[in-house]
Parts: structure tokens; C-alpha cells; sequence
């Protein structure tokens, strides 16, 4: 077996050039010029948020014995949590992967809970802690660039300089400078265009660098992102337990109370018949007749228990069929919009999953929200299965603990997936639905 393997690429057009011949081309990369722009916005953005953050604690500060300085204060940690977003911004003008932010602590509703969600939240802290880092980093980082680049464009164009003065006022050189000229635009030239190479590379690592400083105190690192994640999958797969403990609790109780009581009657039925068959041929056909009809009652009840509350529509013709299906028997006018081509079939627990999300948005749609049109969007992004319920009502919709849309969270998280919903007082509400379909 034979493998090939993919040089790096490099250069201004995505060509594959060599450690040396990238160096050397590096001023006519855009990457270089993209990296000092990126110094030169960091620089003044770097100025202008410290001289805001210290006038702002320094504000603050020298109010804390009326009280007023803490909500001052408070407000500085928040325009730091703003600079924090720009900077991830910035940092991707040159190098495009995003950067994933750290998780802030919600602010709660109330005084004391806004308090602890701003001041004894690390991740705001180290956004502060950012912008004083890299206020000198920045002024540095544009220092050295700037000189960098000025002395080689200024050692480039002094042949040219000296030409133009010797030709227009030869006064102000020295009478010997026919002597020596050659070999000073030589050295110039030379010496500006190894400088130039140098400036671009300089450039593109402080960029690099900076960016390793921002990704330390402004991002999620890899190893916290692995931590949370096993978190929230280890809580999702304990209510996941719960869910099929109180799921299983209910497949035995509609068993007793079902099926199994049509098996019994079923019983009861053909015992009869099987006395009368000789006596009373036309009673008997009778108890044979409801025999039959229970019969057909407990296979039907049987099927439902196998499937669970999913109908078969949902196993036969997939999710957005089955969707089509419950918009049709909301009492709420429900428009089902859907990008996914006709018989695309997702995982089957992410589809039964996605069926559930939507159900129980469409009965609390039906229940409390009082709307007059409801929309079940439904499509397939970079191998996340997206499902939205949208609705006109009055909103007011959460995720509390012990409601039915907590429930979804935990089914919908046990499969790695996300559910939010926005719904404020008035309306509208869009809960939201992210699933992946593919492991990765």
C-alpha cells in the first residue's frame, strides 16, 4: 500500500514552495499584509480599551465607599467581556479558524445574582486580565513591525532618493559622491530587501503569538472544552437513566393496564365460545367475533408499546413526513419548512429525538401559548441535524427544571446535541434544536 504525502501549502496563491522560497516571497503574501494590518487595528484598539478600562475602575475605585463604584466596576468587567469578542475577531484576519470563547456565567435575575455572575465569574476576569496584558504586547508587537517595515522600504527607495538629489540639487552632496554612489545604492538595496523578507515573517509571528496569548485567556482550551463536554454527557446520560427507569415503569403499567387485560378477556372470550359451539352456535360466533376484535385491540397496543409514542410514520417515511403529520393535527395553524432533499434519512435516535423536540413544542404550543400560527423548520447543516418550532404567542417559554422542555434538554443533550428557547414576555418564542448526525 502505497501513501502520499501533502506538502504544505504556502505562498501568495496556495502554491507549495519550500521553507526558504516561502520566506523569501513572504512580502508578496497576503497573509503578511493581513498581519499588519492586524497589528496596526490591534495597537490603537489595544490603547483605546485600556485608557477605557482604567478610567473606568479607576472611576470605580474611588467611589466604592458610596456604594456607586461597584456597579462602575462591574460595568468595566463587561467592556472587557466586549473587547474579549473583538480580539477573537481579530486574531482570525489571519489565521481564519474560529476561535471557540470560554463559557461566561449567565446573569441571573436579581441584584445578588448579577453580582456573583459578574464579579466571582473567572472567565470575565482573565478578559480583564487580557486587556491589560496586551495593551504593552500591542504597543511592542506594532513598534518592531513599524520599524521593521519603515527601515526596509526606507533602505530600498534611498537609491532613488540620492538619484533624484543628484540630479536636482547636487549642492547638497558631497563633491566625492560620484565615488562611493554605486556602492551605497548597492548596500541600500541589498540590505532593504533582506529587511523586507525579515518585516513579513516578524509580522506574522507576533500575529501567531498573540494569538497563543489570546487563545490561553480568551478561549475554551482544548482540555476544559473535553472536561465540560464529558460533564454534560455524564448528566445527561444520569437523566437519560432516569427517563427510560420512568419510561419502562410506564411500558409495564399500560401493559397491566392494557394489553394484558385484552389478553385476558381474549381468554375469557374463546372459553365461552368453546362452551357454546354445540349449545348456542350464535352466541358463540358473538364471543367469537369480540374474542377476534380484542385480539386486534391488543396487537395494536402491542405495536404502540414496541414503538414507543413515535407513530409508524416516522419509522416508515422519516422525520419530516412524521412531522407533517403532527402540524396537521395541531389545533394551531403549523407550517412545516424543510431543506432536506425527499427521502434523506437521519440516525434513528436523532430523528426520534428531533420528533419528541417538536411534539412537546407543538402541545405547549397548543396548551399555553395562545398563538395564531406556529412553523416547524427542519434542516441538515455541516452534519448537524437544526430543528425549530416557532410560534406568534405570548412567549414566556424556559427550560425550568421539572417541566417538559427540561426533559428535551436531557434527551436532547444525552445524544451531544443542544436546546435553547427564546421567549420573551409577549412573544415570540423559537426553540432550538441542534443534533449531530455524524461522529466525528
Amino acid at each position: 500500500m502505497t501513501s502520499t504525502v501533502q506538502p504544505a501549502v504556502g505562498g501568495p496563491q496556495g502554491r507549495t514552495f519550500s521553507p526558504v522560497m516561502e520566506f523569501l516571497l513572504s512580502p508578496f503574501d497576503l497573509r503578511s499584509w493581513r498581519a499588519v494590518g492586524s497589528i496596526t487595528l490591534g495597537f490603537f484598539s489595544s490603547v483605546f480599551a485600556f485608557s477605557i478600562l482604567t478610567t473606568i475602575f479607576s472611576t470605580g475605585g474611588s467611589m466604592l465607599i458610596l456604594l456607586v463604584g461597584v456597579p462602575i466596576i462591574g460595568l468595566g468587567i463587561e467592556w472587557a467581556r466586549l473587547v474579549a469578542r473583538f480580539e477573537r475577531w481579530r486574531m482570525t484576519l489571519v489565521d481564519p479558524r474560529p476561535l471557540r470563547p470560554h463559557p461566561y456565567r449567565p446573569i441571573g435575575s436579581g441584584p445578588r445574582a448579577m453580582a456573583e455572575a459578574v464579579f466571582m465569574d473567572e472567565n470575565r476576569w482573565r478578559d480583564v486580565i487580557y486587556i491589560v496584558v496586551c495593551f504593552p504586547m500591542a504597543l511592542l508587537e506594532w513598534v518592531l513591525s513599524f520599524v521593521l517595515w519603515t527601515c526596509s522600504l526606507a533602505l530600498i527607495f534611498t537609491p532613488a532618493v540620492l538619484y533624484a538629489v543628484r540630479q536636482e540639487a547636487p549642492e547638497h552632496l558631497p563633491s566625492d559622491i560620484d565615488t562611493y554612489l554605486p556602492a551605497v545604492v548597492v548596500a541600500c538595496l541589498i540590505i532593504g530587501l533582506v529587511l523586507l523578507p525579515v518585516a513579513a515573517s516578524v509580522s506574522r509571528g507576533l500575529i501567531v503569538m498573540h494569538r497563543a496569548v489570546a487563545e490561553a485567556l480568551l478561549c475554551q482550551g482544548e482540555h476544559e472544552e473535553l472536561r465540560r463536554r464529558v460533564e454534560t454527557l455524564r448528566d445527561s446520560r444520569s437523566a437519560m437513566l432516569q427517563v427510560e427507569a420512568s419510561e419502562l415503569r410506564r411500558i409495564e403499567r399500560d401493559l397491566h393496564d392494557g394489553a394484558q387485560q385484552r389478553l385476558v378477556m381474549l381468554a375469557i372470550d374463546l372459553s365461552l365460545a368453546a362452551d357454546k359451539v354445540d349449545k348456542d352456535p350464535k352466541a358463540a360466533k358473538k364471543l367469537m367475533n369480540d374474542a377476534r376484535e380484542q385480539a386486534r385491540q391488543a396487537l395494536a397496543e402491542l405495536r404502540d408499546l414496541v414503538r414507543g409514542s413515535a407513530p409508524s410514520i416516522l419509522l416508515d417515511r422519516g422525520l419530516v413526513a412524521a412531522l407533517g403529520s403532527i402540524a396537521g393535527r395541531c389545533p394551531v395553524p403549523t407550517m412545516v419548512e424543510s431543506d432536506m432533499p425527499p427521502g434523506e434519512r437521519q440516525p434513528h435516535a436523532v430523528e426520534r429525538a428531533a420528533y419528541f423536540v417538536v411534539a412537546e413544542a407543538l402541545t405547549n404550543v397548543a396548551k399555553h401559548a395562545q398563538a395564531t400560527a406556529c412553523e416547524i423548520r427542519c434542516r441538515n447543516e455541516s452534519g448537524r441535524l437544526v430543528v425549530e418550532v416557532w410560534d406568534n404567542g405570548k412567549g414566556g417559554a424556559s427550560l425550568s427544571e421539572g417541566g417538559g422542555l427540561a426533559g428535551l434538554r436531557d434527551r436532547v443533550e444525552a445524544l451531544d446535541g443542544q436546546l435553547s428557547v427564546e421567549s420573551p414576555d409577549g412573544g415570540p418564542t423559537l426553540l432550538h434544536a441542534e443534533l449531530p448526525t455524524s461522529t466525528e
